[in-house]
């Protein structure tokens, strides 16, 4: 299929391109940065429209979100500008060629109730999940597949690191920090999400999905878990709270999510968190 990746220039889309190529795809990268096969202001509707008419992609998967809470938070119309508004471009192009279809990467700080969360468990707590929600609004207005997700696994730009990056460098270099104790997610390695975005793309089944692994952790427990995986010490790290931490925007504790509506609808079943967190051993990480 020809697919356009908006965003391919992120976290996400450096390791999603290569491997939907990998299997076969015709892969058109949208980023602003070198490398991308195109590059366009998503924020702007003509340059968004005339963008999607050249290319005439069969799917989108759009990855572009800022996701900076804090400074989501501090400015609420950037956050919009990011994070929704390159939906409704992408929505208002697509919708006028016949058969296309969006993936939507959406986030699982939708989510702040006791979990695991069903898709219909919505608690919008800050900024960036308000604006991302209202993405999610807008790419229902086609057919689309969105998933809320959270991922980690090693990064391929030289520049920014990922959250599992930044825990094995810390433990490495013994590096004091803190690890929350409140805030539980279930993520899944960047490989595991490419390869579910990948059967969405072949099943192209409408809905919103949560897409995440099964046992969910709170940051503190998926810290040391990695750290037992490696075998590097954690006596530079401290457990405490969220709250304590200082930050601008509030954090939802709970998005740990329930992921059944995924797997039976794509005929799945989704790896365990304490597999994901062991198979990093097997990444670039091992020799990071």
């Amino acid at each position: 299929m020809r697919i356009l990746i908006t965003g391919a220039s992120g976290l996400l889309g450096t390791t999603l391109a290569p491997f939907l190529a990998g299997i076969g795809h015709n892969i058109v990268r949208h980023g602003h940065s070198a490398g991308g096969d195109v590059s366009c202001d998503l924020t702007d509707r003509a340059t968004t429209l005339a963008l999607v008419d050249d290319v005439r992609p069969e799917i989108a998967v759009n990855l572009v979100a800022w996701t900076d809470v804090d400074k989501c938070e501090q400015d609420p119309h950037e956050a919009y500008l990011h994070n929704t508004r390159p939906v409704e471009n992408l929505v208002a192009g697509m919708r006028t060629h016949e058969g296309s279809f969006l993936i939507q990467i959406s986030t699982d700080q939708v989510y702040d109730s006791v979990g695991p969360n069903p898709e219909d468990n919505i608690r919008l707590a800050n900024t960036y999940a308000l604006t991302k929600y209202a993405g999610e609004l807008a790419a229902s207005l086609m057919p689309s597949t969105i998933l809320r997700t959270n991922f980690f696994g090693p990064s391929l730009l030289p520049n920014r690191k990922s959250f599992s990056d930044w825990v094995l460098d810390n433990l490495r270099n013994s590096i004091s920090f803190t690890a929350f104790t409140d805030v539980v997610t279930n993520p899944l390695s960047m490989m595991t999400l490419c390869t579910m975005i990948g059967r969405a793309i072949e099943k192209r089944i409408e809905g919103i999905f949560n897409l995440g692994s099964h046992g969910a952790m709170s940051k503190a427990d998926f810290i040391f878990e990695i750290a037992r995986v490696y075998g590097l010490s954690t006596n530079a790290v401290k457990k405490g709270a969220s709250g304590e931490a200082g930050l601008f925007a509030y954090r939802p504790k709970d998005m740990s999510m329930d992921c059944g509506r995924f797997e039976t609808a794509f005929d799945v079943t989704l790896p365990r968190l304490q597999d994901e967190i062991s198979s990093l051993k097997g990444s670039s990480h091992a020799t990071a």
